[in-house]
C-alpha cells in the first residue's frame, strides 16, 4: 500500500498556530470538564470549574480568530470547511468511498481537491463554536442571577455537545494515528510552524 502525500504543511502558519492552540485548549477542556465539580448556588466554585471558565474564554478567543481567518482567506476558508453544495457533498461521499475502497486516506491540505477533510474539520469547528456559545450563555446567566433550574437546562445542552465533541476528538485522534501508520506525517507537518506555507493559501478575499 503506497501512502498518499500529506498536504497539511500547506496550511498557513497563523492557521496552523491557531489549530495547535485550539487542539491543546480543547483537549485540556474536555478532561477538566469531565472531572470538575459543577457549580451550585451557595457553594464556592471549585478550582476545576474556575480553570474550566478560563479555558472556555481562551477557546472563545481562538474560535473567533479561526472564524475571522476563515472568512478572510480564500484558499483555506469557508468553502473548504463547508462543502455543503450538492456537488461538493458528492465529492465528500466520493472521497469517503474511495478511502474505504483503496484503504488509503486522501491528503487534506488546501491545495488538494478532496472535500472530506474540510467537511470533517468544518463540523468540528461548528461543534466547538456551539460549545463556547452555550458556555458563554451559562456564564452570563449566572451573572444575571438566573434560577438554578434554568442554569441546569443550559448545562445539560452544554454537556450534550461535550459528548459530541468527545466523539469528534476521539475520531480525529484515530485519523491522525491512521495517517501516521500509512506514512502520512499529518501531525508533524501540521504543527511544524517552521515550515513555510505555499503562497496560495494566504490570498485574501478581494474587496467588494
Amino acid at each position: 500500500m503506497q501512502p498518499t502525500h500529506s498536504a497539511s504543511s500547506n496550511w498557513s502558519r497563523p492557521l496552523r498556530l491557531i489549530h495547535l492552540l485550539l487542539a491543546i485548549a480543547v483537549t485540556l477542556q474536555l478532561f477538566v470538564g469531565s472531572f470538575m465539580r459543577s457549580p451550585h448556588p451557595g457553594r464556592v466554585d471549585s478550582t476545576g470549574f474556575v480553570v474550566h471558565e478560563i479555558l472556555g474564554a481562551t477557546i472563545l478567543v481562538l474560535v473567533a480568530a479561526h472564524w475571522i481567518w476563515s472568512c478572510t482567506h480564500r484558499g483555506e476558508g469557508l468553502r473548504h470547511l463547508f462543502p455543503w453544495s450538492r456537488t461538493r457533498l458528492h465529492e465528500v461521499l466520493d472521497d469517503l468511498l474511495s478511502s474505504i475502497r483503496v484503504r488509503r486516506l486522501h491528503a487534506g491540505g488546501p491545495s488538494t481537491h478532496g472535500s472530506l477533510a474540510g467537511f470533517v474539520h468544518g463540523l468540528g469547528l461548528l461543534t466547538i463554536t456551539a460549545m463556547v456559545i452555550i458556555g458563554g450563555a451559562f456564564y452570563l446567566a449566572r451573572l444575571a442571577g438566573m434560577s438554578f433550574g434554568h442554569l441546569d437546562l443550559i448545562e445539560d445542552v452544554h454537556d450534550t455537545f461535550a459528548v459530541i465533541l468527545w466523539v469528534y476528538w476521539g475520531g480525529h485522534l484515530a485519523a491522525t494515528v491512521l495517517h501516521s501508520l500509512l506514512g502520512q506525517p499529518v501531525w508533524r507537518s501540521m504543527f511544524n510552524l517552521r515550515h513555510p506555507a505555499t503562497s496560495h493559501t494566504t490570498d485574501t478575499l478581494p474587496n467588494t
